[in-house]
């Protein structure tokens, strides 16, 4: 019992973690330089290629996000983590506090405009 509550406890701290970067990533780390996306201090920082590389990279991970989190997702189900937990780790609502009964998290988008849709259900 014990290692199913872990296995679900890793499952819903990923999920939460690719949540939260679908709705934004703020910066980039690598071994020793760190990329932050909302600093617009010195030369580089205000860019138009600081703006462009921004965008791009914005666009080409939310993609890879959205996948990561809907197989993510699929593979909780299939290990027979709760649906409520796996409902309330995308959406971002506690199970406690009634999830919807469509079993469908709505995330923003990054740019604000449009939700994105994950769907959950096995």
């Amino acid at each position: 019992m014990a290692m199913k509550r872990d296995l679900a406890f890793e499952f819903e701290r990923e999920l939460r973690a690719t949540r939260n970067l679908i709705l934004g990533i703020s910066r980039v780390s690598g071994s020793e330089y760190t990329i932050d996306f909302a600093s617009g201090e010195g030369f580089i920082g205000g860019s138009r290629a600081r703006a462009a590389f921004v965008e791009a990279f914005q666009v080409a991970a939310q993609d890879a996000l959205l996948k990561y989190a809907q197989d993510l997702a699929r593979e909780a189900l299939n290990h027979g983590i709760d649906q409520d937990i796996v409902s309330s780790a995308l959406s971002g609502v506690s199970p406690l506090a009634g999830v919807a009964a469509e079993r469908e998290a709505s995330v923003p988008a990054a740019d604000g405009n449009s939700p994105v849709r994950l769907a959950v259900c096995a």
